[in-house]
């Protein structure tokens, strides 16, 4: 395993746990509570924050191999996940959540389209690609699950 590596699982497990606590913690309070409410509009900025990182590391990939050519296509579902980070952030709270772990759950589903050769193999790495899109759907869960009442 390579340094670049360690450090982005360390990132990743710290993140996934930090959102996780936080969200397990916005799902003791009572559903009529306005902590809730207010828990719930917390979280869901802070899934589009991931979501628009997810996004992004998109568009650096693509930009690091400007000579593969199908970059165009990888930077466009990148500039999505951006723009729908956006769109959570203008959302109600629990659709907010919805909405990003539908594009979290589309960014893992694009990532691994690396693999069968539907979208170029040469742009990222497969241990990226694998890890990242795990990441993903653990992300997409803990939005699906915080939003239950």
């Amino acid at each position: 395993m390579t340094d670049t590596a360690r450090v982005l699982l360390t990132a990743a497990v710290l993140s996934l746990s930090a959102f996780a606590m936080f969200a397990w913690r916005v799902t003791r309070f009572d559903a009529t509570q306005p902590e809730r409410l207010i828990g719930e509009l917390r979280l869901a900025q802070w899934a589009a924050l991931l979501l628009a990182a997810t996004g992004a590391a998109g568009i650096g990939f693509a930009a690091s191999h400007a000579e593969v050519l199908t970059g165009t296509v990888d930077v466009t579902i990148a500039v999505g996940s951006v723009v729908l980070a956006g769109v959570v952030l203008l959302r109600e709270p629990r659709t907010g959540l919805l909405v990003a772990a539908l594009g979290l759950l589309g960014h893992a589903i694009a990532g691994v389209s690396h693999r069968p050769g539907w979208l170029s193999v040469d742009l990222v790495p497969r241990w990226y690609v694998v890890g990242c899109a795990i990441w993903d759907l653990a992300v997409a869960a803990v939005c699906v699950w915080a939003r239950r009442r």
